[in-house]
């Protein structure tokens, strides 16, 4: 019976988050609740792998959190943030901007402003491989590519709504949600890039795109018939001006991960971390050629390193807190109830993903976040996958890019909130405008994935 509490405890989490309560604290007590309460049942073996109980059940309580922490800090923690300060790096010298300014240019040479629209989604969504933060890459587009599109004729209403979606997939290895998918499916990211989500999510892209054209157009038209109009709203910030050579820079750790892989060249083996200072150190040097100031270019390393810790306030933090959230999920019973009445009911690999895409849709709207509801739930794939006889690589997958995507169509989310604010709408007018697309690519990631089971 107690295991049934797990579900009272999930809504008073999602209420909590919706309340603004941080996230970390919210997953983490709660965790740590459930584990208290598996306790009082029996279940006194709730030490994670690699764990050892100390001799005090209360103590364990807080090994937990140490054993969790150890593990995913010295393996997807790592990679989290050096990719997080490599992001932050390719901004501080111009480089990420010298890269949406080559991109996004063809776009002024298209007529048609809903063409437009659906190009720039998909050129917005590729960007996404070398700039994997949603908000980040959103806040670099409404800068450089937002103009571009108010000015061929786009509504900026609509132009806001494809900028808040350019980074719903979550693509490449330099994603945090990635990388967390292909450690739970036991591969490295490349593989997991180039053999699942690049199959899927371009199959997706176009969907989206075809439905930006349609639902942006719709939208449009609805608005002009009650006279509503929208401004334009940007505050445009000095840029640092660069060569357009520097546009490669954020390319250069996906070329090295891709090349050194079994891809390409497997006489060298290379992970994220090493392709990350790779790039930083390239990056550097390609600083130094241009500014001749080696005092600024060695004093850019601290802008790296910021990077690094912000991510880990952020992102890896919230790993760890929704570790422990999942570690109580089983230790109060509730993860092995789910599958045993899959199995009994006799779910299917569709049906069981479609349980686990519904349940962080859910938690990605009501918080925004699709990292919170992803990080939750994703250790749940290796199970669901054993228990259905599919790999777990294309359970996790359907997951994760419903994360991204439900985040896309939720007005909580920092990403929707700060376009709205661009386009002078309300967050919830503009998750209107994203959310059909958003429920397309959801929809076709479900299909698609389905065929890779």
């Amino acid at each position: 019976m107690i295991t049934y509490l797990a579900i009272p405890i999930i809504f008073f989490v999602g209420y909590f988050i919706i309340k603004k309560y941080n996230t970390q604290s919210v997953l983490l007590l709660a965790g740590l609740l459930m584990i208290a309460l598996g306790v009082l049942t029996g279940h006194e073996d709730f030490m994670p792998k690699g764990g050892k109980p100390t001799g005090s059940v209360i103590v364990d309580f807080f090994e937990v959190i140490k054993v969790i922490s150890s593990s995913t800090l010295a393996k997807l923690g790592l990679i989290i943030m050096a990719v997080g300060g490599f992001s932050k790096y390719m901004s501080h010298i111009g480089a990420a901007n010298a890269m949406v300014k080559i991109a996004t240019k063809p776009l002024s040479h298209i007529k048609n402003p809903y063409l437009v629209l659906a190009m720039a989604y998909i050129t917005g969504q590729l960007i996404n491989i070398f700039i994997p933060s949603a908000t980040g890459l959103a806040l670099l587009l409404l800068v450089a590519m937002y103009p571009v599109l108010v000015g061929v004729g786009c509504n900026p209403a609509a132009a806001a709504a494809v900028v808040a979606t350019t980074g719903c997939l979550d693509l490449g290895p330099a994603s945090s949600a990635a990388n967390k998918a292909a450690e739970v499916a036991g591969i490295d990211v490349a593989t997991y890039f180039i053999s699942y989500q690049m199959i899927v999510a371009g199959v997706a892209m176009f969907v989206i795109a075809a439905l930006h054209f349609v639902c942006q157009r719709y939208f449009d038209r609805k608005d002009a018939e009650n006279g509503v109009e929208h401004d334009f709203n940007l505050e445009m910030k000095d840029q640092r001006e660069v060569p357009k050579w520097f546009a490669i820079l954020p390319v250069l750790p996906l070329l090295l991960l891709l090349t050194f892989s079994k891809f390409a060249i497997t006489s060298i083996q290379m992970n994220v971390v090493t392709a990350m200072f790779i790039a930083l150190f390239v990056s550097m040097v390609a600083d130094y050629i241009v500014t001749r100031d080696g005092k600024s270019v060695a004093a850019s390393l601290k802008v790296y390193l910021d990077g690094m810790g912000a991510v880990f306030a952020s992102v890896v933090s919230l790993i760890i807190s929704a570790q422990v959230f999942v570690t109580g999920l089983k230790s109060i019973g509730f993860i092995s109830m789910l599958l045993n009445s899959a199995s009994s009911l006799g779910f299917g690999y569709l049906a069981m993903v479609l349980v686990l895409v519904l349940i962080i849709t859910v938690v990605t709207l009501l918080s925004g976040s699709g990292n919170a509801s992803f990080f939750s739930f994703s250790n749940l794939a290796p199970d669901v996958a054993g228990q259905v006889g599919a790999s777990v690589a294309a359970v996790a997958l359907p997951m994760q890019l419903a994360s991204g995507l439900m985040r896309s169509a939720s007005p909580v989310a920092g990403v929707v909130i700060a376009c709205a604010g661009v386009a002078n709408v309300s967050p919830i007018e503009l998750a209107k405008r994203t959310a059909i697309p958003m429920l397309g690519g959801l929809a076709t990631v479900l299909v698609v994935s389905q065929m890779l089971a």
